[in-house]
């Protein structure tokens, strides 16, 4: 792995997705300040870019962030988490902690309390032992937060955590209220629909990053996709059955895990795809791989009578 003593932690490599992310919000502030001087051929390409930055950085760039911050100084990665912050709409630190409860459940099915440790788990609010409802999951999600034990959980991390959270927020309402002072019509017609459609197309892309797993199962309870394609523009996100093996392991090094624990993939039956994640449906209706068991596990074919 490339290392840099002088600024990032891990790998220099940080320098593209921490650029990247410095990026989304100077785009983000052009189309604000620029908003009433755009015309219609530049405004709808721009608000497709923005909606689709949202799931980009939340699947990437904070994602890697939040496993391996980018930085050697503590403060410079605090200071990054707020720029985040501007980025995702969010509060970023609670994002992290959201997060890492997801890998603490690990998309879990329904234990014998009738819901599951992870909160943003596909089974949560399914019926019976099947996953939710992809349409329902993607839309709805995102006004369901656990956001009570999402509080306890930074109040728990000590008074930093807490400062922090304080921060981003401040932050974040301030830079809202801005919007809305200077020009209200952008606030409501571009930023707002970018920003749910954006957080829409990332809660579609977790669900299908576990849908047909086997939850459980640490070999075979994510799904892959070892498109080149796609993990060169995600970095590296499709090697995600790996990153729920070992959730640390750097963005650069996952080619390197998936060679390591191939065979228990392989003897698993983890769930790969040809393409990226957010076109496993469409991939399965093509090759036929349409339905799964009631544990969302095995593909099985649809009997004659549904065909």
């Amino acid at each position: 792995m490339l290392k840099s003593q002088s600024s990032f932690r891990a790998s220099a490599y940080d320098a593209i997705p921490a650029l990247c992310g410095i990026a989304i919000v100077a785009f983000m502030l052009w189309t604000f300040l620029s908003f009433s001087t755009l015309s219609w051929w530049v405004i709808v390409p721009a608000f497709v870019v923005l909606a689709w930055s949202y799931c980009w950085n939340l699947q990437c760039i904070s994602h890697n962030f939040i496993h391996n911050p980018y930085f050697t100084s503590a403060w410079l990665n605090r200071a990054y988490s707020v720029l985040e912050t501007l980025a995702l709409g969010v509060p970023h630190v609670f994002y992290h902690h959201y997060h890492m409860n997801h890998h603490w459940g690990d998309n879990d099915a329904k234990g014998p309390d009738g819901t599951t440790k992870d909160w943003s788990s596909i089974y949560r609010y399914g019926k019976g032992d099947q996953p939710e409802a992809f349409w329902r999951y993607c839309l709805v999600s995102f006004f369901r937060v656990e956001v009570g034990p999402l509080l306890r959980t930074v109040y728990r991390h000590g008074a930093l955590e807490v400062m922090q959270a304080a921060v981003e927020t401040m932050v974040l309402v301030g830079f809202w209220v801005t919007m809305l002072v200077i020009d209200w019509r952008y606030f409501a017609f571009f930023y707002l629909p970018s920003y749910y459609l954006g957080w829409v197309l990332s809660y579609a892309e977790g669900y299908l990053e576990h849908f047909g797993a086997k939850p459980g199962n640490y070999f075979a309870n994510s799904v892959s996709s070892y498109n080149n394609v796609y993990n060169f523009f995600w970095f590296n996100n499709g090697y995600h059955q790996e990153h729920h093996w070992d959730p640390k392991e750097h963005w650069t090094q996952m080619q390197q895990l998936h060679e390591q624990i191939k065979p228990q993939l392989t003897a698993n039956h983890t769930r790969i795809l040809r393409g990226p994640h957010i076109t496993a449906l469409l991939e399965d209706w093509w090759t036929g791989r349409t339905h799964f068991d009631a544990a969302g596990s095995v593909p099985v074919q649809p009997p004659r009578s549904a065909a």
